[in-house]
């Protein structure tokens, strides 16, 4: 694979990295290990090389080589999350977990910028099909109050968080160019550098988040 020129604005393509890069530190660091920085570190790594060189934007395999990269990132992250390794991330404090979560706010508006310069499709941000935002607007009111809501209450909050996570990774999928593909215009922007940390990064980073706020709960 030749490797090809980088798609948007400068400034997107830093905001973009910078967030990204930030979320996958403060998760290592939550995570409190020098072994999961250095797992996070090579994450990022692979990841932008296989973007870089091209190699994702092939979508004419079976499966697509994005979703050959989607689908084990997910199950690592379900993995991580339940598993004794992920029990840090399930001793923070209710506030910590809950407000963790308005990083998605930051993520909906690169994203909405990205629809604006034409490099994604509509559907994947809030004029279109994508309300995740929603998570990270309720998230900055919920997380103050975390300490005196009732348990039932923080868990249909955490529900609708991951919910609204699981339907816009949804439409993401079936915006691919793929024999799935449903709506349309095309999803191929996360196959190119640094949007591929978009699924790969930010989708887990918020769906460990909620993850630990399930065992945090089971617990409380």
């Amino acid at each position: 694979m030749t490797a090809f020129l980088p798609i948007g604005s400068p400034a997107l393509c830093f905001g973009f990295a910078l967030l990204c890069l930030g979320m996958a530190a403060a998760v290592a660091r939550a995570l409190g290990t020098r072994a999961s920085a250095l797992i996070a570190a090579g994450w990022l790594l692979l990841t932008g090389l296989a973007a870089a060189s091209g190699w994702l934007m092939d979508f004419s395999t079976v499966p697509p080589h994005m979703l050959l990269l989607m689908a084990p990132t997910l199950a690592l992250t379900c993995w991580l999350g339940l598993s004794r390794a992920g029990r840090p991330l399930a001793h923070l404090p209710l506030v910590v977990l809950i407000g963790f979560q308005a990083f998605r706010i930051v993520v909906e508006l690169l994203i909405h910028e990205a629809v604006a310069e034409g490099i994604a499709p509509v559907q994947m941000t809030w004029t279109g099909m994508n309300f995740d935002v929603l998570s990270g607007l309720t998230a900055l009111v919920v997380a103050p109050l975390a300490s005196r809501l009732p348990k039932p209450v923080l868990l249909a909050w955490n529900v609708m968080g991951l919910g609204l996570l699981l339907w816009v990774v949804g439409v993401a999928v079936l915006s691919m160019p793929t024999a799935f593909q449903r709506l349309h215009p095309s999803n191929t922007w996360v196959a190119h550098l640094p949007f591929v940390w978009l699924p790969t990064v930010l989708v887990p980073c918020a769906l460990l988040g909620h993850l630990a706020l399930f065992r945090r709960l089971a617990a409380k």
